[in-house]
């Protein structure tokens, strides 16, 4: 057996040491997949770090993986990446806690040049059920039903974003390189335990992180943090509007400033929500 395989995830487990390199091909399907414009003097985006994390699901995850689902996303950004680098990548898992029925495992990943300087960090949350259900589909409960979801209140402050997308299966088969997997096919998805496809986390990630590069502009490149939290999933055909709000000086982090961002459905569940905060 690899070094890097083992039945169940344990902290303090290291990832295999990898490489990754931004391409032409892996940025086509991203921005067809997303049907979002390239970025402007040739930016590669920041959620692509997904690709490089997205590699470690093996290594992390539980043998039992009905219903598993993304639960949370922190980002730390230093440098931007560029098309063509040889970046290496590595990381570890870093704890294993319970939410509710669930075990989650959290692993960091950091992505470096050969020099050693860190492009980014990652830290990905990703649950998976404690014990095996024992009907064909996971059930989730209903967003009215979960405590404090209706609560949500947008912030006060200098708004940004406004995007606004319509998610097919056609996009998700795009973005995830023509894989089939739960993100792309009802089949693999019902497998899951799902009753239809799930559209990715990373993709949400990627309209997230889009808004924040719109305003933001470089300093979010050289300075940007994001804690975002996946509050309930996405279902191909969502319409989803991605909104934001500067709400002001950040309440720990010196010099930044403080945001609130989240994806609205169209019934107005909300699908996520984040804080992000950039240097001033």
């Amino acid at each position: 057996m690899n070094q890097h395989q083992h039945s169940e995830p344990y902290v303090g487990k290291s990832l295999s040491e990898k490489t990754f390199v931004v391409t032409d091909g892996l940025l086509h399907d991203f921005y067809l997949g997303l049907d979002l414009p390239p970025l402007a003097a040739g930016l590669v985006p920041t959620a692509i770090v997904g690709e490089p994390d997205n590699s470690y699901f093996t290594e992390i995850a539980y043998p039992y993986q009905t219903g598993h689902l993304w639960l949370r996303q922190q980002l730390k950004l230093y440098m931007p990446m560029e098309k063509d680098i040889t970046y290496e990548v590595n990381g570890s898992i870093e704890e294993i806690y319970t939410k509710r029925d669930r075990n989650v495992v959290h692993y960091g990943i950091t992505v470096s040049d050969s020099d050693g300087t860190k492009m980014v960090e990652s830290n990905h949350h990703q649950s998976f059920l404690a014990e095996a259900i024992s009907g064909n589909s996971v059930e989730f409960r209903k967003p009215k039903d979960k405590p404090g979801a209706r609560r949500f209140e947008v912030p006060q402050g200098q708004e940004f974003g406004g995007l606004h997308r319509k998610v097919t299966r056609e996009m998700c088969g795009v973005f995830f390189h023509g894989d089939q997997n739960y993100h792309t096919s009802k089949s693999s998805a019902q497998q899951l335990g799902f009753d239809d496809v799930v559209v990715g986390g990373r993709m949400t990630l990627a309209y997230t992180s889009r808004v924040l590069e719109d305003f933001f502009g470089s300093h979010w490149w050289r300075s940007g943090e994001l804690d975002l939290k996946f509050t309930n999933p996405v279902w191909c055909d969502d319409d989803l509007y991605v909104r934001g709000v500067v709400t002001g000086p950040h309440p720990t982090r010196t010099e930044a400033l403080h945001c609130r961002v989240w994806i609205e459905k169209q019934d107005g569940t909300i699908a996520l929500v984040a804080d992000a905060s950039v240097l001033a």
